[in-house]
C-alpha cells in the first residue's frame, strides 16, 4: 500500500493548484471526525481518496473532494491513459458503493473545465448533500515580485493597504498561539452570524489544528520538502519563523494562522493551507469594529506574501462567484479577492470541472431527491 509520502507526492505533482483535500492527512482528519476513508490507486495513473458519508435510512454516499487525481505527465498517461484509468476507477467505485450501501458517488476533479473527458454517467449533481468545493477561483502568480503584485493590484486595494499601515495595523503569525487560535474562532463565529453562513463547531476546528497546525517536529514525517523558506517581516517588524510545508514534490500539508490587530485588539485573521505548489486562503474572519482600518486587507496581503515566502507557485483565493452572476451570494467577497489580481499579469481566473455524480442506486437517489425537497 502506498505510504503518506508517496501518496502526497503523486497528488502534488499531478494537480495545480495542489489538491490538499486529496492529501493523506486530510483523509486522516476525516477519520478523526468519524468518517470511513478508503484510498484507491490505479497503477501510476490515478489516485482517489474516498470519504464515506452517511445519508438517512442507513444509506451513504462516496465523496472524492477535489479528486480523483490523474497522472498528468508523459505516456502512458495522456488522454488514452486517463480514459482507461477513469473506466477502472468507475468500476472500483461501483464495487465500493455496493459494500457501503452508497446511493451515489460524487467527484470534483481539480482540473480546468474542458480538460477532462468524463462519460455521460457522471452527471451534474441534482442533490445538494453538503456545500460543494468552489468551482471558480482566482490564482495569484507568486513567481511575480511583491512590487509587481502591488503594481498590478487594484488601486483600491493598494490604498487600503497604505491606510492600514498608516493607522498602525499589524499582522503576526500566530500559528502556535492557543489564545490567538481561540480569538480567531470567535471572529469566525461573529463573521458567520453577520453573513448568515454556517461555520464548523469549535471542536472540529480544534481537531483541524491538531492535525495541520502542530509544530513541524510533531507532524507526520515527510520527504523532499526542501529547505525552509526565508523569513519575512510583516508590518510591525515581527519576524515570522521559517517552516517547510513541502514544495511541488509533496510533503505534508501545513496550515498557518495570521492575526491582524489594531491597538492591541484582534480584528481579522486567516488560516492559510500550504501544500504542494499552492497556498490556499482557506478560512478568514473579521470583526465589525474598526472597519475603516482595513485590517482584513492587510491580513490577505500578508497571507499572499507568506505563501510566496514558503516557495509556493500559486495563492488560491479558494472560491469566487462566476463572472456572469453579479447577484451571486459571493459577489461581495469576490470583489474583495479579485482586486489583488490582474488576470494575465499577476494571476488568472479559472473554472474547474465541477462536481459530478455517479448514481449508484437510482431508486434511493430519486427518493433522496424528494426527501431533500421537504427537509432541505
Amino acid at each position: 500500500m502506498t505510504n503518506n509520502i508517496e501518496w502526497n507526492r503523486f497528488v502534488a505533482e499531478n494537480s495545480s493548484p495542489s489538491s490538499f483535500l486529496q492529501s493523506w492527512e486530510w483523509g486522516e482528519f476525516q477519520r478523526a471526525l468519524g468518517h470511513r476513508v478508503q484510498r484507491l490507486k490505479i497503477k501510476d495513473l490515478l489516485q482517489a481518496q474516498v470519504v464515506i458519508r452517511e445519508l438517512p435510512a442507513g444509506r451513504s454516499y462516496l465523496e472524492v473532494a477535489k479528486g480523483p487525481i490523474l497522472a498528468t505527465g508523459d505516456p502512458p498517461a495522456g488522454e488514452a491513459g486517463w480514459r482507461l484509468a477513469i473506466e477502472e476507477f468507475e468500476r472500483k467505485i461501483r464495487e465500493m458503493g455496493s459494500g457501503e450501501k452508497a446511493t451515489l458517488a460524487r467527484i470534483n476533479p481539480p482540473y480546468e473545465r474542458g480538460r477532462l473527458d468524463l462519460s455521460e454517467v457522471w452527471r451534474k449533481p441534482a442533490i445538494l448533500v453538503r456545500q460543494l468545493e468552489p468551482e471558480n477561483t482566482v490564482l495569484v502568480d507568486l513567481t511575480k515580485s511583491e512590487d509587481e503584485l502591488l503594481q498590478h493590484m487594484h488601486e483600491k486595494s493598494r490604498y487600503n493597504l497604505r491606510l492600514a499601515a498608516k493607522k498602525g495595523a499589524k499582522v503576526k503569525n500566530a500559528t502556535d498561539s492557543d489564545k490567538a487560535f481561540e480569538q480567531f474562532l470567535g471572529l469566525l463565529e461573529e463573521t458567520a452570524k453577520r453573513d448568515g453562513i454556517v461555520s464548523w463547531p469549535r471542536e472540529r476546528f480544534r481537531k483541524f489544528r491538531e492535525i495541520f497546525m502542530s509544530p513541524p517536529h510533531l507532524s507526520s514525517p515527510t520527504e523532499g520538502g526542501g529547505s525552509p523558506s526565508r523569513n519575512f517581516p510583516p508590518p510591525g517588524g515581527e519576524e515570522l519563523p521559517a517552516r517547510s510545508a513541502g514544495g511541488k514534490e509533496g510533503g505534508s500539508p501545513r496550515a498557518e494562522l495570521l492575526i491582524g490587530s489594531l491597538n492591541g485588539r484582534v480584528l481579522a485573521g486567516a488560516i492559510v493551507m500550504l501544500f504542494g505548489d499552492s497556498g490556499t486562503y482557506l478560512y478568514a474572519a473579521s470583526s465589525a469594529l474598526e472597519r475603516n482600518a482595513n485590517v482584513p486587507s492587510l491580513v490577505l496581503w500578508e497571507a499572499i506574501k507568506l505563501a510566496k515566502a514558503r516557495g509556493k507557485r500559486w495563492y488560491d483565493m479558494w472560491g469566487v462567484a462566476p463572472a456572469n452572476e453579479p447577484n451571486h451570494p459571493w459577489a461581495g467577497i469576490t470583489r474583495f479577492k479579485t482586486r489583488y489580481v490582474k488576470p494575465g499579469e499577476t494571476g488568472k481566473e479559472i473554472t474547474g470541472t465541477g462536481a459530478r455524480d455517479l448514481v449508484l442506486d437510482k431508486t434511493f437517489y430519486s427518493l433522496f431527491r424528494v426527501y431533500k425537497l421537504f427537509h432541505g
